[in-house]
């Protein structure tokens, strides 16, 4: 699949935005005291850690030029 601008835009906003709405759902669930269900733990805990701990990789690696 070719790589446009559109595409390196839209994969860029993505991560941010879905990272964002799970955090405003938490923060609401916990000042409403909500109890959420499992399933939404389920997704929302491991797409965070997922997308942070491959961040924090990829600029751990790009800083030291190796992991």
């Amino acid at each position: 699949m070719p790589v446009t601008p559109l595409t390196d835009f839209t994969r860029a906003m993505t991560r941010p935005i879905i990272t964002i709405l799970f955090a405003m759902a938490i923060v609401i669930a916990v000042l409403e005291e909500i109890d959420l269900p499992p399933q939404f733990w389920s997704l929302a805990i491991p797409c965070i850690v997922w997308w942070f701990g491959e961040r924090a990789y990829t600029h751990g690696k790009e800083r030291n030029g190796k992991v």
